[in-house]
């Protein structure tokens, strides 16, 4: 009787609600599960739940079985709680909350319970709460500037406010309304929706600054225009493109910082600059040379950070409306998404290639020997060389199954791979549950033991994979760092998919020495 009440109350839950056993298959589903998902209880029951709860993270990629909160909450016996993306039956994507619970019985664990809850509900209500608060409130603002006051003698510029205030970060566009007040030539338009189409349409770097430093020339009919990007390490401005100049003047020397590219990089929207009347300008006479009168700078920035600057060159004094000047602020914040957009994408495709090929060198070197140490001594050393990493070390499980062994090691001093076991430290024993632990900072995450040692090896992060062989973990990779490193997802499933592999040289040379045996 009081069974069937528990099971009446669980269904009355509008959140969704399962169980699973240790086998991960589905022993009971709710009413609400069945409504977030769209899979009845007779379409759940008696299956994996990694088959019935399709799910993706933040970044679209699809969770593996082993990252499912009720697997993870078998794995650990503890409470896994995930925000996660959930297809359902429809395929329609939902952004839901698990959390699983272990379920005991005579201290052993045999099972796990999961909440599901549909995280759209919980937002609408605090958006709500969000939105009644704010509506009562007054916000002073400037009729002429649009600047928000924010106290008593500070005023604020809008777009930051409301970034302060949680409405997203605000980048520059132009509606049809100003665009026909600002732009009083049909060209600014034109150019304006050229450049923005050149960047949704083109990763190609050069393209983009080509086009940003041609249509400079064009729309604000100067002599010359140039952009030059600042280099982080050398803290130089270096030519990225230029239209309209001599080569003898583009390569006449580094750029000193004049007052012009001083005002650009501070931030300032634009700065005109008259060479001629600068007696001490360090490039006046080539200037001269070349019939510059004037130099107009403008910084190109994204959000906050200058990391260029855009300069155009007159025969003649030039006085410049205030709509010019907009306009070429705006040009240049397009240049600044389009720089960055491309040498991201150019690092990605540069990065993807480079694990490719390091991943067919170790491939080969599997299937054309069976000698164990050459392969595992390729890994160690290639992985550090393509990933910028400090070391690598691989560890095996010896026969009991119980102790890990040290079986290759790359950029580590023998004082520091002396140091101890390390099959008690968390990382290790999570990495031995079929999990990829990434420690950014060894000095102060109490999973390392030897956080001296570390230290004064000059380790700074670790990623520790599993090396799983036959779906039986069998030892641990992992990869450290001499730079404080976040890695990514991407970093990890390249790694962990090297794992793979050294874990299938592991047991073909195992097997290959067993014959020899034999």
């Amino acid at each position: 009787m009081f069974r069937n009440i528990y099971f009446d109350m669980l269904g009355s839950i509008s959140d969704g609600v399962y169980y699973v056993g240790l086998d991960r298959k589905i022993e009971y589903w709710n009413k609400g599960a069945e409504i977030l998902t769209g899979f009845s209880a007779d379409d759940a029951k008696g299956r994996a739940c990694h088959e019935v709860l399709r799910y993706e993270d933040e970044a679209g990629n699809l969770l593996a079985a082993y990252e499912h909160p009720a697997v993870l909450c078998l794995q650990s016996a503890d409470t896994v709680v995930k925000s996660l993306f959930l297809t359902d039956k429809n395929n329609e994507k939902r952004y839901v909350e698990e959390q699983a619970s272990p379920v005991f019985r005579g201290g052993r664990i045999i099972g796990a319970v999961s909440v599901l809850r549909d995280n759209a509900r919980v937002f609408s209500a605090v958006e709500a709460h969000i939105k009644n608060h704010r509506k009562d409130r007054f916000v002073p603002i400037c009729a002429w500037c649009k600047k928000i006051k924010i106290s008593e003698n500070s005023w604020e510029q809008i777009e930051k406010y409301f970034t302060d205030e949680g409405f997203g970060v605000f980048t520059h566009g132009m509606c049809p309304d100003c665009a026909e007040k600002i732009f009083e030539k049909k060209v600014y338009l034109e150019s304006y929706q050229n450049i923005s189409k050149a960047i949704s349409s083109s990763l190609s770097l050069n393209e983009v600054l080509n086009l940003v430093v041609t249509n400079a020339v064009k729309v604000m009919n100067v002599k010359a225009s140039m952009l030059r990007l600042l280099n982080k390490e050398t803290h130089k401005l270096e030519v990225a493109a230029y239209q309209g100049l001599s080569e003898k003047y583009v390569n006449k020397g580094p750029v000193d910082y004049d007052r012009s590219i001083e005002d650009a990089l501070s931030g300032k929207a634009v700065s005109i600059y008259d060479i001629t009347s600068d007696s001490d300008a360090k490039y006046r006479l080539e200037a001269e040379s070349e019939g510059i009168r004037s130099i107009l700078s403008i910084p190109v920035k994204l959000k906050k950070e200058v990391i260029g600057v855009l300069r155009m060159y007159t025969a003649e004094p030039v006085k410049y409306k205030d709509e010019d000047l907009k306009f070429m602020a705006a040009i240049a914040e397009q240049a600044a998404i389009a720089i960055v957009n491309a040498r991201t994408f150019e690092t990605t495709v540069s990065r993807a290639k480079e694990y490719l090929r390091v991943f067919e060198d170790v491939t080969k070197a599997v299937s054309s020997t069976l000698r164990l140490n050459e392969v595992l001594n390729l890994i160690v050393k290639k992985l550090p060389e393509v990933m910028k990493l400090k070391a690598a070390t691989i560890r095996l499980l010896d026969v009991t199954g119980h102790k890990l062994e040290l079986a290759a090691a790359y950029g580590l001093s023998e004082k520091y791979l002396g140091r101890g076991p390390v099959d008690t430290e968390e990382n290790v024993k999570e990495a031995l549950q079929t999990r990829p632990v990434a420690i950014y900072d060894v000095g102060t995450d109490q999973r390392i033991h030897y956080q001296k040692e570390a230290m004064e090896e000059g380790i700074k992060s670790i990623l520790t994979l599993p090396i799983i062989a036959r779906d039986k973990v069998i030892g641990v990779l992992r990869l450290l760092t001499d730079t404080p490193r976040h890695f990514t997802d991407e970093d990890i499933a390249f790694s962990a998919s090297l794992a793979e592999v050294c874990g299938t040289a592991i047991e073909n040379a195992r097997m290959y020495e067993q014959l020899q045996k034999g």
